[in-house]
């Protein structure tokens, strides 16, 4: 199975007074909706989407141990 098709690991908690913006991108490049915490994460799952090269991206996909 393709990393960008597996659901995330965690979820992105949002609540009053957060300092950090989660939510949810459309990228094309994956037909779906990828998941991001910050706007560093949401910049770079917006300039993928405009990479020729770039076949998928998934926000939190494993855990690194």
């Amino acid at each position: 199975m393709a990393f960008e098709r597996v659901p995330a690991v965690r979820t992105f908690p949002s609540y009053r007074g957060q300092r950090n913006c989660p939510g949810l991108r459309y990228a094309a490049t994956v037909d779906r909706h990828v998941g991001f915490e910050s706007w560093l994460e949401h910049d770079a799952v917006m300039a993928l989407n405009y990479e020729a090269d770039v076949v998928g991206c998934a926000s939190q996909p494993f855990w690194l141990f």
